[in-house]
C-alpha cells in the first residue's frame, strides 16, 4: 500500500515538473533523474505512469497529453475553438501523438469530408483524419492542411457540391 503512495506522490510530481516546461515537454533523461534510483527502475515507474494515460513518452521526449492541459483546439477549416468533446481530430502521430488540432462536425458536413479525403492529402483510418503525406523540410501538416482547407478552390468546391444538392 506504501508503495502505491509513493507511486501517487511520484506521478504528481512528475505531471508538475512536465507542466513547468514549455511546451509541456520534457527530456527523458531529465524525468528519469527527478525519478531517481536505479535507472530501469525509474523508466518501468515512468512507463507505468505512462499507462494512466496523462503523458505520453515518444523517442527521447516525454509529454503530457493534450486533453490534459488543452481544453479546446482550433479547427483546420474555419478556426475556431472546437471543444474535445465535438472535436473530429487530426492526427500527425509520426511525431505527436497528442491532438492540438481538429475540425468541428459541423465543418466536415457537406461534402467538406469527401472533397479532403479525394484530394489525397488526407486519409481516414480507424474513424481518425490523417495527414496522407511524409513529413520533412518545409512540411508541417497544420501549415499544409490550412493552406489547403482555406484555399478558393477548396471553398468552391464545397459550394458547388452544395449546389447540387
Amino acid at each position: 500500500m506504501a508503495d502505491d503512495i509513493d507511486k501517487e506522490v511520484l506521478k504528481q510530481q512528475v505531471l508538475e515538473f512536465i507542466s513547468g516546461k514549455k511546451g509541456h515537454i520534457a527530456d527523458l533523461d531529465e524525468v528519469l533523474d527527478l525519478i531517481g534510483g536505479d535507472r530501469e527502475r525509474a523508466r518501468t515507474l515512468l512507463d507505468a505512469i505512462a499507462e494512466d494515460g496523462e503523458i505520453s513518452i515518444v523517442l527521447d521526449s516525454v509529454m503530457l497529453n493534450s486533453d490534459r492541459y488543452l481544453p479546446k483546439v482550433r479547427c483546420l477549416i474555419c478556426d475556431r475553438a472546437v471543444s474535445r468533446d465535438d472535436l473530429v481530430p487530426f492526427y500527425r502521430e509520426k511525431h505527436f501523438p497528442f491532438v492540438s488540432w481538429g475540425f468541428h462536425k459541423d465543418c466536415l458536413e457537406g461534402g467538406a469530408l469527401d472533397e479532403m479525403l479525394s484530394s489525397g492529402m488526407f486519409r481516414m483510418k480507424d474513424g481518425k483524419i490523417y495527414p496522407n503525406y511524409e513529413y520533412g523540410e518545409g512540411k508541417n501538416p497544420v501549415t499544409i492542411a490550412i493552406k489547403y482547407l482555406r484555399s478558393e478552390d477548396f471553398l468552391y468546391s464545397l459550394e458547388l457540391k452544395s449546389s447540387e444538392d
